[in-house]
């Protein structure tokens, strides 16, 4: 209900109800942090991974809908999937719409990871290529959105780019890496998603993403997922500027290719500790804020209201 005319007391008088609504909105929607007991937690319906702090891990292919039940008897909250990608390694027959929606009505966040075209001078055969760099990391990131879509991911979801490890020293490659890096983020944020990378401290992919995060014209990934096997759980590394993907912009594999037992479940793994939240980022004309955007809108428009 629009105000029209109010004197000057209504008018505080209605601020105050609407930062006192405004706060409880707030509160009811605040992010659960993911590092409690290992109890079940409450369904979860927003953007992936979304606002969340602890661990997570990834496996190559979905586990069954019973295995996501007896791992909430772990410390993880939020998993991993494959979506697609051209060099994606297995096969997903647990992976579909219907499996994504009861795992988040249990609780579970997800680290979406798409396995697409790799570096030119890496050992895969399916490449980028120089030549079409741009176009294909533009290609990728509208198969990776239309799989999210499918799959019911919602948007401003995180979708990871897993570049796998390659050379450094070969300027032509690291230039056609970054063409589909940048591509690759411009597009998901056409599209309303955001992006993110994977590489291994040890690759070319880390340093060239280092390098180009402030250079004009290169849309950077909005987070960086990096390999970086010693068993800390932390999101720090010398290698990367303390002020870059900061504050909140990262996650860190800290553990490669291992078994666990949860529940009576053993998975193979590998282990995750996150520190994001969903950034600002401006989708063509329209900017879309950290932190709640629909509460922002909400009280500019009643603000202008009660004016």
């Amino acid at each position: 209900m629009a105000i029209t005319s109010t004197p000057s007391g209504l008018r505080r008088a209605a601020r105050r109800m609407l930062t006192a609504a405004v706060a409880g909105m707030l509160l009811a929607t605040a992010a659960v942090p993911a590092t409690g007991a290992p109890a079940r937690a409450a369904g979860y319906t927003g953007p992936h991974p979304g606002a969340f702090t602890g661990l997570g891990f990834d496996t190559c292919a979905a586990p069954s809908d019973a295995a996501m039940t007896a791992w909430l008897q772990s410390p993880y909250r939020a998993v991993g999937i494959y979506i697609g990608g051209v060099n994606r390694g297995c096969a997903q027959a647990n992976l579909t719409r219907d499996w994504v929606s009861r795992q988040q009505a249990k609780g579970w966040r997800f680290f979406p990871l798409y396995v697409g075209l790799q570096a030119p001078c890496s050992s895969y055969s399916r490449r980028i290529d120089p030549a079409q760099a741009a176009a294909q990391g533009r290609a990728a990131a509208d198969d990776a959105v239309a799989k999210a879509r499918n799959l019911g991911l919602a948007p401003r979801s995180t979708i990871i780019l897993d570049m796998e490890r390659y050379p450094a020293g070969d300027a032509a490659c690291s230039t056609a890496v970054l063409q589909f890096s940048s591509a690759w983020t411009g597009r998901l944020h056409d599209h309303g998603f955001l992006s993110g990378l994977y590489t291994n401290v040890a690759s070319a992919g880390l340093a060239d993403h280092v390098g180009a995060y402030a250079q004009r014209g290169h849309a950077r990934p909005d987070l960086l997922d990096f390999a970086n096997w010693d068993g800390v759980q932390t999101t720090a590394d010398s290698r990367i500027p303390s002020s870059y993907w900061q504050p909140k912009q990262r996650m860190k594999q800290y553990q490669g290719d291992h078994h666990e037992t949860w529940g009576g479940v053993r998975i193979n793994i590998d282990s995750n500790y996150l520190d994001v939240e969903p950034l600002s980022t401006r989708y063509g004309s329209t900017t879309v804020t950290r932190s709640r955007p629909w509460v922002r809108v909400l009280w500019s428009k009643v603000a202008r209201s009660v004016r």
